[in-house]
């Protein structure tokens, strides 16, 4: 039977439940079984077929393994780039202040103050 050099504790990527998962990474960092603990507060030790067996994606050859970002409005055949994770990070943040700027001045607008009184 194998041993686990590590155990690692995450969360199930396949629907929006939150399922807790315990990963068991053998020494040649190759996950060979999934399990969940009981004291997990949502599936309480509980796993459904994707959860436990559906992580076979992680060692697929196409997985994309690096940031992508879409620098052109979305369509159809619309390509992608692959940048660094700082790139990726700093661009996501900078669309965020811009959606937030914008967000602050419809309530603006609106008539919402934001200083809390």
């Amino acid at each position: 039977m194998l041993q686990s050099s590590k155990i690692v504790s995450t969360t199930c990527p396949y629907c929006g439940v939150g399922c807790a998962l315990q990963l068991h990474i053998d020494a040649d960092d190759f996950i060979y079984k999934v399990t969940s603990p009981f004291e997990a507060v949502v599936n309480h030790g509980n796993l459904c077929v994707k959860g436990r067996y559906g992580y076979d994606f992680i060692y697929h050859n196409d997985r994309i393994t690096t940031p992508m970002i879409r620098k052109v409005e979305q369509h159809p055949g619309a390509r992608t780039q692959a940048f660094s994770t700082s790139t990726a990070a700093a661009w996501a943040a900078k669309a965020a202040a811009a959606r937030a700027t914008e967000l602050i001045n419809v309530l603006n607008f609106m008539g919402f103050s934001l200083s809390g009184f």
